[in-house]
């Protein structure tokens, strides 16, 4: 049988005639036509026949190829069973019909051909022999594609309308056949809900909603390339929405003027060490669960152990400390000690560490299951040195931190998650006057991170941490060093007040 197809690929007029017994189309068959939708005169331009085949009354569908009956395909009337003839040549269905230049349709099934045809759209065949079982390959499926007269014609039409069944077998298969086509040439058609099939649009909504399907059909997705057509309804509702509503509330009143939080961002926190960078990053994803019901997950090998870290988020959460302090008489119990583990568990889904701490891979893979388990929102990663890495030796630091940020950021537009990075600057001169006086470190920006300006080229938010080491004051200075999306906000300085006891940022100064 290979060779024989070999042969006919190659020469197909030589294929000698299918001399199937068939006889003009009967009433039942007719009746059995019209059931489906087709006329009498597309069955007669199909030259559909009618037959017997094990004592059951079928359709006869011909295949022809240069004037030749090559093969027999048949449809019985009353329980849907195909079948074809012995050694029928398995090429393109209607090829005989099919013109050069424009846009030919290709269908999963004779049937649906006919369909395609019976509204208006008549350069189309069908694959001879349906799709593969899903997850099985293509294999001899497309080989009609790669007969010579077929390939040829394929190669001169100017675009291919892919018009499978809307299941997942047809989905898959579309797929294959556009791959061996070309994915720049082919369209894919949708069609409404509830119809499989070309033929099920035509019995359900008429010739004319066929046609327009197909007339509608929208360019294969290519990989790596879109369209804002593709996007239309999305942009309608950016526009709709003001710039997606500008965002999300930090939390802080004084804060949203300049920066608001949005799902798919990659914000960048700096500052000297015991400035506040975790702290505020906690109570600023403290403020999302309180404010929008955000769901997190947290790498913060800083903050380790992990009770210490609870500490620090529980004190934030409730405004009491854990612990009772010479100062204060007030402190959590253990009844609202468990209660707020409970709270927070809901909304904080902690990642562990090993000794060698975990490469970006996996962390992001654990994330990717956060996302899909438990639909979080917002992602910290506390601080990037403690992230085990693997630079290649023949790649540059500037090269690595410039490939590491772009695929966090990519995995938190792709899953809808806000990236929280805090990195570390290098060390900073500290500031004098005029008289040689100390001055204290200057707020230190995105290029004094250590390793690369990626870190500020790549940021979405930049944010730079700093307060008065040196001084008795609470006062911590939070600089937007850099919004990339101005419908989010803009650079600047606010001042919040820190408030040891519970950990809490306050608006005004705390008595």
């Amino acid at each position: 049988m290979a060779e024989e197809t070999e042969e006919v690929m190659t020469m197909p007029v030589k294929r000698e005639p299918i001399a199937d017994q068939v006889q003009p189309v009967t009433p039942s068959v007719m009746a059995w036509l019209k059931s489906r939708g087709i006329s009498q005169n597309t069955a007669m331009a199909f030259q559909i026949k009618s037959t017997t085949r094990a004592g059951k009354e079928c359709a006869a569908i011909p295949y022809l190829h240069g004037g030749k009956i090559v093969n027999w395909k048949y449809r019985n009337l009353t329980d849907k069973a195909w079948s074809a003839s012995k050694g029928g040549w398995l090429c393109a269905f209607n090829f005989d019909m099919l013109e050069p230049g424009g846009v030919l349709v290709i269908t999963e099934g004779e049937m649906d051909a006919i369909a395609v045809y019976e509204s208006g759209c008549k350069n189309v065949t069908s694959c001879p022999n349906g799709a593969p079982a899903l997850g099985a390959k293509a294999g001899a499926k497309i080989d009609f594609l790669k007969d010579a007269p077929m390939a040829a014609l394929l190669e001169s039409t100017q675009a291919i309308v892919l018009a499978m069944d809307n299941d997942e077998p047809g989905i898959a298969f579309r797929e294959e056949v556009a791959a061996h086509i070309g994915h720049e040439k082919c369209r894919i058609v949708s069609w409404p809900d509830g119809c499989k099939d070309a033929n099920d649009v035509l019995l359900s909504h008429g010739p004319e909603v066929v046609k327009e399907c197909l007339l509608l059909a929208k360019p294969m997705p290519i990989e790596g390339l879109t369209s804002y057509e593709e996007h239309e309804e999305e942009i309608i509702k950016y526009h709709r929405t003001g710039g997606g509503s500008r965002g999300l509330s930090t939390g802080w009143g004084i804060m949203d003027e300049y920066m608001r939080v949005l799902p798919g961002q990659m914000m960048i926190i700096t500052g000297i060490p015991q400035s506040g960078k975790s702290e505020w990053l906690d109570a600023l994803v403290l403020n999302t669960i309180k404010h929008h019901k955000w769901k997190w997950a947290m790498y913060s090998p800083e903050n380790y152990p992990i009770p210490f870290h609870f500490q620090k988020l529980s004190e934030k959460w409730t405004g009491l400390p854990m612990f009772a302090r010479h100062d204060s008489t007030l402190a959590m119990d253990e009844k609202l000690l468990r209660a707020t583990i409970k709270t927070l568990n809901a909304y904080i889904k902690p990642l562990s560490f090993g000794e060698e701490g975990a490469d970006l891979d996996s962390i992001l893979n654990r994330v990717r299951i956060c996302v899909e388990k438990y639909g979080i929102k917002g992602f910290v990663l506390d601080p990037y040195n403690e992230v085990e890495h693997k630079r290649p030796s023949a790649m540059t630091e500037t090269e690595y931190i410039s490939q590491f940020l772009s695929k966090i950021r990519n995995f938190g537009r792709i899953h809808e998650v806000m990236m929280c990075i805090v990195a570390h600057p290098t060390k900073l001169k500290k500031l004098v006057d005029s008289n040689g006086n100390d001055k204290g470190y200057p707020i230190p920006s995105l290029y004094d991170i250590s390793g690369s300006a990626n870190w500020r080229n790549k940021a979405d938010i930049g944010i730079s941490i700093w307060r008065d080491l040196d001084g008795s004051g609470n006062a911590v200075t939070v600089k937007i060093c850099k919004i990339r999306n101005k419908n989010l906000g803009q650079t600047g300085d606010i001042t919040l007040f820190w408030n040891w006891k519970n950990g809490r940022f306050e608006e005004s100064q705390i008595q």
